[in-house]
């Protein structure tokens, strides 16, 4: 059996923790919570002890005429990107809008209020996607989301199917794409999904390529702590506190 990133990483922090291989353990279905909740309790002692910093995102990010810009397309296509996070300013700060460069952002914005990841039923499904393919005239946005009924194509946007939680999916996804110069996770926010997303980036971003992985919760943030000083292997990394939730920017290394 293959195991992900993300299920190596929690049976490590396991074994570090208890002296037993969660691998190897066999649990009886009454006993799964309690060892659940264990493998969270663990995670956050651990996360305690790293010095994992968290920047504020007025130390790294200039308002630009190219961040004002790029907020003004995400509201007027009815993204909250720039309205309730001010993400503009880390991909005006990435991203060099007169250039070639090719993106794929995961998570649409469903509004099917049936799915963990919906927007609400006011989403508006494709909102980013179409801001950016105006703010920068050369690039090219590919989209891909679980929701198959909010796919689409349009100018210089190409969307596809993509199941998170099923690694299978993603790199069926990644055989139609190009290298990328910049990916970003914007759908299910859990660490489990976060972890297969990249996986699926590392071969598939370009050597400076940059992985944004947006709206990661409280919840969420001793497992980050963790999981930082892994990754800083293959990337840069920084995790900065932007209006509300934190966000992880990993830069591929040349």
């Amino acid at each position: 059996m293959k195991f992900s990133l993300f299920e190596k990483a929690a049976s490590r922090l396991y074994y570090f923790a208890s002296g037993t291989s969660a691998s190897h353990m066999r649990y009886r279905v009454a006993d799964l919570d309690f060892h659940l909740a264990d493998l969270r309790m663990a995670v956050e002692t651990l996360g305690a002890y790293m010095n994992t910093e968290i920047q504020n995102w007025p130390d790294l990010f200039a308002e630009t005429n190219d961040a004002r810009n790029l907020a003004d397309l995400l509201n007027h296509y009815g993204s909250d990107k720039a309205s309730r996070h001010n993400y503009q300013l880390i991909y005006a700060w990435l991203l060099d809008r007169t250039s070639a460069f090719e993106m794929l952002e995961i998570g649409l914005g469903t509004n099917d209020p049936e799915l963990r990841s919906t927007m609400g039923v006011n989403g508006r499904p494709g909102a980013s996607l179409r801001a950016f393919r105006d703010w920068a005239p050369r690039c090219k946005v590919f989209g891909a989301d679980v929701d198959t009924r909010i796919l689409f194509t349009e100018e210089r946007i190409e969307t596809y199917f993509v199941d998170q939680t099923d690694p299978a999916t993603l790199t069926e996804l990644g055989l139609k794409l190009p290298p990328l110069d910049l990916i970003i996770d914007d759908g299910l926010h859990t660490p489990g999904a976060n972890m297969n997303v990249i996986n699926f980036a590392m071969p598939l971003l370009k050597p400076g390529g940059v992985l944004v992985i947006e709206d990661i919760p409280p919840v969420f943030l001793p497992f980050w702590r963790v999981a930082i000083p892994v990754l800083s292997r293959d990337y840069d990394c920084k995790l900065v506190q932007m209006k509300f939730e934190v966000a992880a920017i990993l830069k591929k290394r040349s």
